[in-house]
């Protein structure tokens, strides 16, 4: 690593928020940062508390983080993550804003904090990965934090659905109809 990639590594890690969102603002008015939508693909249902642009960047962040049997579930329509996450964060106000933040930085976060230069909706599977990786990569607390809140609140409304029962081998809650509580007790050949 050069000099100059140290002293930039080193700025990085001690940015703070107020410069994160001054060099964010400066990058901006340079027209730096990208300003084409990516795919992001409208809800047909009203939101509770997430943006249409919110619901588009965490079902792709989703669809990347569910691992390819997942993504085809999100693909098809018969789970749709954002929506339950959207349900969910509805449920528990405190997170809103954070998660709403969150997103807009996954989206619109600018190169060199991200490897991107486009919307992470507008990037193909791929370089979302990339994207996803480098954030849990980070040497940037903010940056792995996002990436571990995003693949949290995932990976709890994707596998609560019960459309992931056939991908886990979970058979749903004992205690109900379709498990009783005897099914419990009883061992597994495997």
């Amino acid at each position: 690593m050069t000099s100059a990639e140290s002293e930039i590594a080193r700025d990085l890690a001690s940015l703070d928020r107020r410069a994160f969102l001054r060099l964010t603002g400066a990058a901006a008015a340079f027209g730096l940062l990208p300003v084409a939508c990516g795919e992001a693909v409208a809800p047909t249902v009203e939101l509770q508390l997430f943006s249409p642009r919110a619901y588009a960047v965490f079902n792709a962040a989703a669809t990347r983080i569910v691992g390819p049997r997942g993504a085809e579930l999100i693909r098809s329509g018969e789970i749709d993550p954002a929506l339950a996450a959207d349900a969910f964060v509805a449920r528990n106000p405190a997170l809103g804003d954070t998660v709403e933040a969150a997103l807009a930085l996954l989206e619109w976060a600018p190169w060199p904090l991200v490897p991107k230069l486009r919307p992470f909706t507008a990037l193909a599977g791929d370089a979302q990965d990339r994207v996803l990786d480098a954030l849990m990569r980070s040497r940037i607390d903010l940056l792995r934090d996002v990436f571990k809140g995003v693949k949290s609140l995932a990976a709890l409304v994707f596998y609560a659905n019960p459309a992931t029962r056939d991908l886990t081998g979970f058979p749903g809650p004992f205690g109900s109809a379709e498990v009783p509580i005897a099914a419990a007790m009883v061992e597994s050949d495997s």
